[in-house]
């Protein structure tokens, strides 16, 4: 690609041009809890991002004040109404990031609200509404970041993501329904006692993290923001060793 759209910090309409004729790019986070999901929020701008905040949870971060229901920020844990949301921002372009925190939550919710309902029916239908979610969420308008965080199970074999059910699991991999998987991680260092917290990008051979080659190296920054420009960078054609947004080691 030309050097025009290499992007810089402010490169939304660079962005725009370099998915030209593609679509949206949805980026999956999972960990556990307390292990810095909705914190890497904190680095998104306000004003070009709206969240949609499943459960109305207080945000874990300074300046979280400035996600406003009603503006910036959404709350709701119906699938249907977080797909017309997604619909609505991708056509009339008031943002160009969207949080959706968490995907759990809407399963659970869904679930809780049906744990009444005899028969299987509802699995079903709890499993079709959060595959539409996944669908739809890599089908809105070219440049247009998606970010869905949610929760982790660990199994004798893997982590991965959590869902309610056996049908997501059994037919479906909704990690394979996205092309970056990020796992937050948290190290405490033992002379310090200072918690690191981190996404890793890369697969140990038990969670499912994933990236595209040279996009990333195994572990970066909890921090969203800098997950989208590098983003913008590798499709630009832009090398880890070029980057001008990744910490250097």
């Amino acid at each position: 690609m030309s050097e025009s759209l290499t992007p810089t910090v402010e490169a939304t309409t660079a962005a725009t041009s370099i998915y030209q004729g593609q679509h949206s790019l949805l980026t999956i986070v999972i960990s556990k809890p307390g292990r810095g999901k909705s914190t890497a929020i904190r680095t998104l701008p306000p004003s070009r991002t709206h969240l949609i905040n499943v459960m109305g949870k207080e945000l874990p971060f300074q300046g979280a004040s400035q996600y406003i229901l009603g503006q910036n920020m959404t709350i709701t844990a119906e699938g249907p109404i977080i797909r017309e949301k997604l619909r609505a921002l991708s056509t009339s372009g008031s943002c160009d990031y969207i949080v959706v925190d968490d995907l759990h939550y809407v399963m659970a919710t869904e679930f809780m609200s049906k744990v009444m309902v005899k028969g299987y029916d509802k699995f079903s239908i709890m499993a079709r509404n959060i595959w539409d979610l996944l669908v739809l969420a890599n089908q809105l308008r070219p440049g247009l970041k998606v970010f869905f965080l949610t929760h982790e199970e660990e199994t004798t074999t893997e982590r991965k993501m959590k869902t309610l059910g056996k049908l997501l699991d059994e037919k479906i991999s909704c990690e394979g329904l996205s092309t970056i998987v990020l796992w937050g991680e948290v190290e405490v260092r033992e002379r310090t006692s200072v918690p690191r917290f981190y996404f890793s990008t890369q697969t140990d051979g038990f969670t499912n993290a994933k990236a595209p080659f040279d996009m990333f190296p195994p572990e970066i920054p909890n921090d969203l923001f800098l997950v989208s420009q590098r983003i913008d960078e590798y499709y630009a054609g832009v090398s880890m060793q070029q980057s001008k947004v990744l910490p250097r080691s």
